[in-house]
Protein backbone atom coordinates (compact mmCIF):
# COMPACT_ATOMS: atom_id res chain seq x y z
CA UNK A 1 0.00 0.00 0.00
CA UNK A 2 2.93 2.41 0.89
CA UNK A 3 4.57 1.92 -2.25
CA UNK A 4 1.38 3.34 -4.16
CA UNK A 5 0.77 6.00 -1.79
CA UNK A 6 4.42 6.85 -3.08
CA UNK A 7 2.67 7.69 -6.51
CA UNK A 8 0.42 9.65 -5.90
CA UNK A 9 1.28 12.89 -5.95
CA UNK A 10 3.78 12.51 -8.80
CA UNK A 11 0.15 11.12 -10.68
CA UNK A 12 -2.00 13.90 -9.24
CA UNK A 13 0.48 16.59 -10.41
CA UNK A 14 0.65 14.60 -14.38
CA UNK A 15 -3.10 14.24 -14.18
CA UNK A 16 -3.34 18.11 -13.93
CA UNK A 17 -1.31 18.66 -16.56
CA UNK A 18 -2.95 15.62 -19.11
CA UNK A 19 -6.30 15.90 -18.15
CA UNK A 20 -7.12 19.28 -17.11
CA UNK A 21 -10.43 20.65 -19.29
CA UNK A 22 -8.87 24.08 -19.09
CA UNK A 23 -5.54 24.10 -21.61
CA UNK A 24 -4.44 27.48 -20.76
CA UNK A 25 -3.67 25.82 -17.42
CA UNK A 26 -1.64 23.25 -19.19
CA UNK A 27 0.19 25.40 -20.98
CA UNK A 28 0.90 27.69 -18.35
CA UNK A 29 2.15 24.70 -16.34
CA UNK A 30 3.96 23.19 -19.11
CA UNK A 31 5.98 27.12 -19.93
CA UNK A 32 6.24 27.18 -15.90
CA UNK A 33 8.60 23.80 -16.03
CA UNK A 34 10.27 24.76 -19.27
CA UNK A 35 11.07 28.23 -19.20
CA UNK A 36 13.72 28.63 -16.33
CA UNK A 37 17.35 28.06 -17.34
CA UNK A 38 19.14 25.04 -16.11
CA UNK A 39 20.06 25.43 -12.28
CA UNK A 40 22.40 22.41 -12.20
CA UNK A 41 20.04 19.58 -10.48
CA UNK A 42 19.97 16.29 -11.93
CA UNK A 43 17.46 14.60 -10.23
CA UNK A 44 14.64 14.55 -7.15
CA UNK A 45 15.31 11.85 -4.51
CA UNK A 46 12.61 10.68 -1.98
CA UNK A 47 12.95 8.53 0.94
CA UNK A 48 11.20 6.99 3.59
CA UNK A 49 11.44 5.18 6.52
CA UNK A 50 9.84 1.77 5.98
CA UNK A 51 7.20 -0.10 8.00
CA UNK A 52 9.84 -1.97 10.15
CA UNK A 53 11.43 1.62 11.20
CA UNK A 54 15.59 0.53 10.26
CA UNK A 55 15.07 0.14 6.19
CA UNK A 56 14.29 2.78 3.80
CA UNK A 57 12.74 2.74 1.04
CA UNK A 58 13.45 5.83 -2.21
CA UNK A 59 12.76 6.48 -5.47
CA UNK A 60 14.60 9.04 -7.73
CA UNK A 61 13.33 11.23 -10.82
CA UNK A 62 15.48 12.10 -13.62
CA UNK A 63 15.90 13.12 -17.49
CA UNK A 64 12.92 15.05 -17.51
CA UNK A 65 12.06 16.28 -21.13
CA UNK A 66 8.98 17.40 -22.40
CA UNK A 67 7.11 14.77 -24.68
CA UNK A 68 10.50 12.46 -24.43
CA UNK A 69 12.18 14.99 -27.18
CA UNK A 70 16.41 15.31 -25.70
CA UNK A 71 16.41 18.68 -26.41
CA UNK A 72 13.54 19.98 -24.21
CA UNK A 73 14.53 18.95 -21.19
CA UNK A 74 13.16 20.31 -18.29
CA UNK A 75 14.65 21.13 -14.48
CA UNK A 76 14.22 18.87 -12.04
CA UNK A 77 13.76 21.65 -10.09
CA UNK A 78 11.22 23.14 -11.43
CA UNK A 79 9.29 19.84 -11.48
CA UNK A 80 9.53 19.67 -8.07
CA UNK A 81 8.17 22.90 -6.60
CA UNK A 82 5.63 23.02 -9.05
CA UNK A 83 4.11 19.44 -9.67
CA UNK A 84 5.93 17.90 -6.20
CA UNK A 85 5.08 20.67 -3.81
CA UNK A 86 9.03 20.82 -2.54
CA UNK A 87 9.48 19.78 0.80
CA UNK A 88 5.96 20.82 2.05
CA UNK A 89 5.03 16.73 1.98
CA UNK A 90 8.44 16.24 4.30
CA UNK A 91 7.85 14.44 7.35
CA UNK A 92 9.86 13.28 10.35
CA UNK A 93 9.54 9.61 8.15
CA UNK A 94 9.64 11.24 4.99
CA UNK A 95 11.98 13.44 2.92
CA UNK A 96 12.75 14.81 -0.26
CA UNK A 97 15.26 16.47 -2.27
CA UNK A 98 16.69 18.03 -5.11
CA UNK A 99 20.24 16.81 -5.93
CA UNK A 100 22.92 17.66 -8.51
CA UNK A 101 23.97 14.31 -9.28
CA UNK A 102 21.90 11.57 -11.50
CA UNK A 103 19.89 8.71 -9.95
CA UNK A 104 22.65 6.02 -11.38
CA UNK A 105 25.47 8.18 -9.41
CA UNK A 106 23.44 8.42 -6.25
CA UNK A 107 23.42 4.74 -5.96
CA UNK A 108 20.02 3.65 -7.71
CA UNK A 109 19.71 0.55 -9.65
CA UNK A 110 19.48 0.16 -13.57
CA UNK A 111 18.91 2.65 -15.98
CA UNK A 112 15.45 3.87 -14.89
CA UNK A 113 12.08 3.44 -15.73
CA UNK A 114 11.30 5.78 -18.54
CA UNK A 115 7.69 7.58 -17.95
CA UNK A 116 5.63 8.21 -21.26
CA UNK A 117 2.20 9.20 -19.66
CA UNK A 118 2.19 12.68 -19.86
CA UNK A 119 3.40 15.57 -21.64
CA UNK A 120 6.38 15.37 -18.99
CA UNK A 121 8.38 12.62 -19.17
CA UNK A 122 11.34 11.13 -16.47
CA UNK A 123 13.07 8.25 -15.55
CA UNK A 124 12.14 6.81 -12.58
CA UNK A 125 14.56 4.39 -10.08
CA UNK A 126 13.93 3.02 -6.94
CA UNK A 127 15.54 1.59 -3.98
CA UNK A 128 14.02 -1.01 -2.04
CA UNK A 129 15.29 -3.49 0.78
CA UNK A 130 12.79 -6.22 -0.16
CA UNK A 131 13.09 -6.09 -3.79
CA UNK A 132 16.80 -7.37 -3.59
CA UNK A 133 18.56 -7.26 -7.02
CA UNK A 134 15.91 -5.21 -8.28
CA UNK A 135 15.85 -2.61 -6.77
CA UNK A 136 18.51 -2.90 -3.55
CA UNK A 137 19.16 -1.53 -0.32
CA UNK A 138 18.65 2.59 0.16
CA UNK A 139 22.29 2.87 0.18
CA UNK A 140 24.18 5.97 3.02
CA UNK A 141 24.40 8.33 -0.43
CA UNK A 142 20.98 8.12 -1.08
CA UNK A 143 19.56 8.50 2.72
CA UNK A 144 21.79 11.27 3.00
CA UNK A 145 20.61 13.21 -0.26
CA UNK A 146 17.43 14.28 1.32
CA UNK A 147 18.93 14.17 4.98
CA UNK A 148 18.70 10.88 6.74
CA UNK A 149 21.52 10.03 8.70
Amino acid sequence: MKSKLKFILPLLGLLAISCSSDQKDDVALLQALVGTPDDGNNSIVVVEVAGNFTDYTGECYDHFTVLGVSNSTISPTNYYLYVMFGHSLDTELRKSALSKQTCGSLGFLGSGIPTNASPVNFRYYTCDPNLGQAGGDCGKKIKSAVGFP
